[in-house]
């Protein structure tokens, strides 16, 4: 590596450029995760429940839903309550002339994580149909359908962006290690003269594509963990912005493990294109 300097600086530049936008790539992923999860709790499940259910029914009613394990709470919307929330949509009282308050009671049911696609919910709202006194179980079923496809289409999107860039990290460290081989195999082959194993040749290529991966990571480490830094320098509002866009309580670029994961991935990926190019040039 040191007879070799500039290849394996450009080497250690190309690959730390590469794992940064892995990293990139890692934390756009987790803030589009929650952001969308953040979304998919919104939805929630509207049990309306018939008039003539007690309120011991209704605790009972409310008592069954909450069990099930793909709900993560309710809450019971009495009359008053969807009154004062009519209210608050409209600013204005409307039931006022009408002397009774004709708003059905209800369940509120919000699902837990894992179980927040429109499949989920329509399985829940199934199995609460079929109990007694229920008058309807309603959601966005069409809005979660539309959720499901920017889901689905984020997921394979992400898949692909992370297959080409790690792929490229894989061959960029492959092909630093090739030439290496390529411009040592008369020394390779005087080695295998004098009765070295291949085991033994290979060897201390294995060790330069893993050192190569650790530094980059080290490197890519370095200048994402300082740029969030940076970045909340320049931008002392940066924890409004995420309530904004509904990331509560998780900063992903100060959280070091998230961002230090980089330093082993690089390190596995020195190892891995290490393999492959000394098994094919040796």
């Amino acid at each position: 590596m040191f007879k070799t300097r500039t290849m394996t600086f450009i080497s250690i530049v190309t690959i730390t450029v590469a794992l940064i936008i892995l990293g990139l790539l890692g934390v756009l992923t987790l803030f589009g995760h929650t952001f969308v999860d953040s979304i998919m709790k919104s939805e929630e499940l509207n049990v309306y429940v018939n008039d003539s259910l007690s309120d011991a029914d209704l605790l009972a009613l409310d008592a069954a839903i909450n069990d099930m394990p793909e709900v993560e709470s309710t809450r019971i919307l009495t009359k008053d309550d969807a009154a004062r929330e009519l209210e608050k949509i409209f600013n204005e009282d409307l039931l006022t002339g009408l002397g009774t308050n004709p708003l059905p009671r209800s369940i509120i049911v919000t699902m837990a994580q894992g179980y927040r696609m429109s499949d989920d919910l329509e399985r829940v709202a199934a199995r609460v149909r079929g109990r007694n006194g229920i008058e309807s179980v309603d959601y966005g079923r069409e809005w979660m359908s539309r959720m499901d496809i920017i889901f689905l289409v984020f997921l394979l999107v992400e898949v692909v962006l992370f297959t080409i860039i790690s792929s490229a990290c894989l061959l960029i460290i492959s092909n630093t290690i090739s030439l290496t081989v390529l411009a040592r195999r008369e020394t390779i082959e005087i080695m295998r003269f004098v009765g070295a194993t291949d085991s033994f040749i290979r060897r201390p290529y294995y060790y330069e594509g893993f050192i190569q991966g650790l530094v980059s990571g080290i490197l890519a480490f370095g200048l994402l963990y300082g740029s969030y830094f940076w970045i909340r320098h320049i931008v002392p509002n940066l924890d409004l912005y995420f309530f904004i866009f509904k990331i509560h309580g998780f900063s992903v670029m100060s959280h070091k493990f998230v961002i230090g994961s980089i330093i082993p991935v690089g390190a596995i990926m020195g190892i891995v294109g290490s393999f492959f190019a000394v098994r094919g040039t040796t």
